[in-house]
């Protein structure tokens, strides 16, 4: 929406330009200045001025509008360059201002930048390349762009096409491709720009910066990624996933594994291959000070400590404490707690190479036993299960006496329904079980539901 001179005069949504409205109005204030300005090819721009800018620079609106100081100014430029601002993305709102002085031309924009709606870029698999390359590529072309990009507007657009023209400068194979890229079980996500159609396989790996942990561990741990495809992003997860639980076991619960780089190798044993480079942060190696409990009733804090068997002095090793948090829970579940919550905050101090846990616990309502339902069985059979089943309905849910009973004296019973089926001449049968938790009533329902054996 363009104004005019005076706020007094404002085109309304019609099917004409904003700038050709903006025209419309100054030709009603100034008789004959439209006319000079559309027609006159002397009439150059002047200076190009931006008002309510908070984050963008004047330098970055004008590269993306697409002007130029000098250049011969005209109705048609001016509606482009307007159009090209709101299509970046960078802004929510935009209006303006034109005034000539001896054929030179002075543009005011007003704007209101659109913010909220960045986030970060990643470039995937570009070996050939730093990122500082692409960044600087990038901002040939799009000059707003500082690692991130706008959710809304053409700019992932133009960062796409930048791209590609850069492949095809360099006369590299394979087609950019873009998508939004989201973090499973987060919310956070990031532009991802990929480039496919090239086989790029991992045939060297490095770790940087290792000391506590060998180098040959972690290759030897990360022998999935060997002869894939590189990706950064599947790298970095993997690195998460497979990698760090390593560090974890030794106490060093703060490692980082930084962002992989790489190269075209072009050696006799990795031709056409990639050399990947993934940094570590060690870390410090953590004892464990001790757990600090809260909202826990049901169990004092000494019987908790004694389930979580983590021990003052000793090694924070994350991947017994995750044992003993999974004890907890269990501890809870032979008493009917079936929705714990526990959430714990690490409390670090780097200094002492100590760390504490402040473990809140929700215990939630306390569940009873339901009804047992079991189909597909005659009735002799149904009541032998019944007659080993021991948790009555109305007693207290023990999920630890259900965990046996299926790993133990379901077994027995299991051997004897098919014995008894071996005699009728029938198969062995399938079984499913399953634990409905009815938050209505708090019961506990356990089905066995026996079926024909399908035909593999």
């Amino acid at each position: 929406m363009a104004d005019s001179m005076h706020n007094n005069y404002r085109c309304g949504r019609v099917s004409i330009s904003w700038l050709s409205c903006a025209l419309l109005i100054l030709s009603q204030l100034m008789p004959g200045a439209t006319a000079a300005l559309a027609q006159q090819p002397g009439a150059k721009l002047g200076k190009v001025e931006f008002e309510g800018t908070k984050h963008l620079t004047n330098a970055q609106l004008l590269a993306a509008s697409g002007l130029e100081i000098g250049q011969p100014i005209n109705v048609a430029a001016l509606d482009a360059a307007g159009q090209r601002l709101l299509d970046s993305g960078l802004l929510k709102k935009l209006s303006y201002r034109l005034r000539t002085v001896n054929n030179e031309a002075t543009v005011t924009f007003k704007i209101e930048e659109a913010i909220g709606i960045r986030h970060p870029v990643i470039f995937d698999n570009f070996i050939w390349f730093t990122d500082d390359d692409l960044a600087s590529a990038v901002r040939r072309e799009v000059p707003a762009f500082d690692g991130t990009a706008m959710d809304e507007g053409t700019m992932t657009d133009e960062i796409s096409k930048t791209l590609q023209t850069l492949l095809n400068e360099h006369k590299l194979a394979g087609k950019v491709e873009y998508m939004p890229f989201a973090y499973e079980g987060t919310t956070k996500w990031d532009h991802l720009f990929t480039v496919s159609g090239v086989h790029m396989p991992v045939c060297v790996l490095h770790f940087t910066g290792t000391a506590n942990v060998a180098e040959e561990r972690l290759i030897k741990s990360s022998k999935d990624l060997m002869g894939k495809d590189y990706s950064r992003t599947s790298t970095t997860t993997f690195a998460g996933i497979a990698l760090f639980p390593i560090y974890r076991e030794l106490g060093q619960l703060r490692a980082k594994f930084g962002q992989p780089t790489a190269k075209p190798q072009t050696t006799d044993t990795c031709k056409d291959g990639v050399e990947v480079s993934i940094p570590v942060e060690e870390g410090v190696v953590y004892s464990w000070d001790s757990a600090e409990w809260s909202g826990n009733k049901v169990f004092g804090a000494k019987e908790l400590d004694e389930t979580l068997k983590m021990k003052p002095g000793e090694v924070a090793n994350g991947l017994k404490l995750d044992q003993g948090v999974d004890a907890v829970r269990k501890l809870y579940g032979r008493k009917g707690y079936l929705a714990l919550g526990l959430k714990s905050i690490a409390v670090f101090d780097d200094q002492a190479s100590k760390v504490q846990f402040r473990i809140e616990v929700k215990e939630g309502p306390q569940y009873r036993m339901g009804n047992l339902i079991v189909k597909g069985l005659p009735d002799n059979q149904t009541n032998y299960l019944r007659g080993k089943w021991e948790m009555l309905k109305g007693d207290i849910y023990d999920a630890g006496y259900a965990d046996e009973f299926f790993k133990n004296a379901f077994r027995e019973v299991f051997r004897k329904i098919v014995e008894e089926r071996q005699t009728q001449g029938k198969p062995r049968p399938e079984v499913a079980t399953n634990v409905r938790l009815n938050k209505a009533d708090l019961t506990v329902d356990v089905t066995f539901e026996f079926s024909e054996k399908k035909d593999q």
